[in-house]
């Protein structure tokens, strides 16, 4: 269905590159400038409609639709955006930023069973740490605790505990349920891969510890592989 998606749009833009071509006289490249300077400085109607003469005559041009998806979401058009994305992820899966915009714009749409379809989909076929951190953020988001949790976890265990960017997403999951005592031990993990960052050293003096060199302690997802 999605492919069939993807045809329809390209060949009803290839339709209408004949009329869009004669509609200006700017070229085609001055077009695409117009459109991202309109977008850079926040006028996203403009760059929407410079953005759609430019499509009209290049179709195959996934960036600038992941643009022109930026400016309908600047504008509260999500499902415009998800039709845009939908193209920009079927030839490039592998692209975060386009699933990442295509998630938001599904989830400020309401497409609640599609997006846990989607993102589900990622998780199984590509098994990647940032796929399941997408998934654990948007089931948070849902309301879905149980889910949020085994996707987060999931994702820092395929990390092998390395990044902060995991463990962090575990501290703020406890925190935002009130789960004081996982809480703090994923702040300590924390400090052990980034003992020099502000807002974790921030957030551990906010529960009353104070960091240093013994509060740190390395993550269970990094001891787990170190035993094996």
């Amino acid at each position: 269905m999605r492919s069939y998606l993807v045809r329809s749009l390209i060949l009803g833009a290839l339709s209408v590159a004949t009329l869009a071509g004669c509609s200006g006289q700017r070229p085609l490249h001055r077009i695409k400038a117009d459109a991202e300077h309109h977008l850079k400085y926040g006028r996203f109607e403009e760059a929407q409609a410079d953005y759609e003469i430019y499509l009209a005559q290049r179709p195959d041009a996934a960036q600038t639709r992941y643009e022109l998806a930026q400016a309908y979401m600047a504008t509260n058009q999500p499902r415009k955006a998800i039709r845009e994305l939908q193209i920009c992820t079927d030839v490039y899966p592998l692209n975060d930023d386009y699933l990442d915009l295509q998630a938001n714009a599904m989830y400020q749409a309401g497409d609640r069973d599609a997006l846990v379809t989607l993102l589900t989909r990622q998780t199984s076929e590509r098994q990647r740490p940032s796929d399941y951190l997408r998934l654990g953020t948007y089931q948070g988001f849902l309301g879905n605790a149980d889910e949020a949790e085994q996707a987060l976890l999931t994702a820092a265990k395929l990390d092998g505990g390395q990044s902060l960017k995991y463990q962090r997403a575990l501290a703020d999951f406890y925190k935002g349920i009130g789960d004081t005592a996982k809480y703090a031990e994923r702040l300590r993990y924390c400090y052990y891969l980034a003992p020099l960052d502000p807002a974790i050293n921030e957030a551990i003096r906010a529960t009353g510890e104070i960091p240093g060199p013994t509060f740190g302690r390395a993550p269970i997802e990094m001891r787990a592989g170190l035993v094996r």
